[in-house]
């Protein structure tokens, strides 16, 4: 493995205090796995024949899709490999806009789901899952996360901090976004406002957790770009709303994350709830609602993170499968626009703009499906073959067995 990667590896498990509220890991964890299960495949000109292809909104008759190298290209001279695919689809490589690995077997498990792209607090590995990194996020002393994760003095954002030197130490050290920590004794609105207007004087993106009513007010007030996460405990102000969709603010609720904590006590007490507490998956499922019609772009992310707890597994890649059906279920979204949220919205609320779509000059980022995904949701499971920038990573999950062994928990205790 490259020195770099290494090191990248490294430094993201000896962060774990840049996890959220519900990522209950142990504080001594096992060293990352930094052993690769697979040989990665070689790029080749591949073409890819009688294909059906997802746009982003439907899904286009059969034609060809070349691979050239890491790319997408139009010219089928020099093909050295032909895939017939028999009418499957094609759909962009899965990107999961919130989640939590830290070691390449993580990686090596997202991939095999079709999950292409994670964004994430790791830099990438060839023909692995692309990894977007943030770095020590605003977390405020005497604060759940700074008890949690028993952070350093060093690691906390005190209200007398300057604002632009904690966000140019996070860019400095090769963050790509800036993560905010909303949330009681947290960072101020002052201090999470300046936080936000500091990351944008760099061009930068900045992305909030907020997983409470007042943590929302909180985030939207601020300007942030990203609100992770959404209130489990009331329900989020019409007007907050309004401001949020009017300011092009977008939301990932990780509901999944929030359906796995409300299915289980020894998680809900972990979150210092009960199941008497007004905190509840129904008013996940309410708030979701509501946030799409504010017309609130809305990416799907998964705040998974392996082994959360002895006996507790939230399973990287499996998941996002599982939050493209919460959508679809609990929102209303149709399943192009589910199947959207996690490939063009996402890649284009994120900025990057060479993936999330199938055309000349972009990542060959690809997952091969079966059958049709939006027949049902559940066929995104239904996965054949999966590239990342132009490599194909074999062998993928065999999704519909992965989901019969670990089936979506209910949301609700008891």
């Amino acid at each position: 493995m490259r020195p770099r990667v290494c090191f990248a590896l490294w430094a993201v498990w000896s962060m774990r205090a840049d996890a959220c509220i519900h990522h209950l890991q142990s504080r001594n964890p096992s060293p990352p796995s930094m052993t690769r299960r697979s040989r990665p495949g070689a790029r080749t000109k591949t073409a890819i024949r009688n294909v059906r292809v997802f746009n982003g909104i439907s899904i286009e008759p059969p034609r060809t899709v070349i691979m050239d190298g890491e790319f997408i290209d139009i010219d089928p001279r020099g093909v050295e490999t032909t895939i017939d695919a028999q009418g499957r689809i094609l759909i962009p490589g899965l990107i999961d806009s919130h989640v939590h690995v830290n070691d390449v077997d993580g990686l090596e498990t997202m991939t095999s789901f079709g999950v292409t792209t994670a964004m994430v607090m790791l830099r990438g590995h060839g023909g692995l899952c692309d990894v977007q990194l943030a770095g020590l996020p605003a977390v405020g002393p005497d604060t759940q996360h700074a008890k949690m994760f028993n952070m350093s003095s060093g690691q906390l954002l005190y209200p007398t901090a300057d604002p632009d030197a904690a966000v140019s130490y996070a860019f400095g050290n090769k963050s790509d976004f800036y993560k905010i920590t909303a949330e009681k004794n947290g960072p101020s609105q002052e201090m999470q406002t300046a936080l936000v207007k500091s990351t944008h004087e760099r061009g930068k993106l900045a992305m909030t957790h907020a997983a409470n009513a007042l943590s929302w007010k909180q985030a939207v007030l601020s300007g942030t770009d990203g609100i992770q996460h959404t209130a489990t405990d009331a329900p989020i102000d019409a007007d907050v709303l309004t401001q949020a969709g009017a300011a092009g603010q977008f939301s990932t609720p990780t509901m999944n994350m929030a359906r796995y904590t409300f299915s289980n006590p020894i998680l809900l007490g972990q979150m210092g709830r009960t199941p008497n507490s007004p905190d509840s998956y129904a008013q996940v499922k309410a708030n979701v609602k509501a946030i799409r019609a504010a017309g609130i772009p809305i990416l799907a992310g998964t705040d998974a993170v392996g082994t959360l707890l002895p006996g507790v597994t939230i399973p990287f890649g499996l998941t996002l499968h599982y939050e493209l059906q919460n959508l679809v279920e609990a929102t209303g979204m149709e399943p192009a626009e589910a199947l959207a949220a996690a490939t063009l919205v996402a890649a284009r609320h994120h900025r990057l703009h060479d993936r999330g779509v199938i055309a000349p000059g972009m990542r060959a980022d690809l997952v091969l499906l079966n059958s049709d995904p939006l027949a049902n949701i559940s066929n995104t499971l239904d996965i054949a073959r999966v590239w990342v920038g132009g490599v194909e990573y074999a062998p993928v999950a065999n999704g519909k067995e992965a989901a019969a062994a670990s089936p979506n928990p209910s949301g609700t205790v008891g």
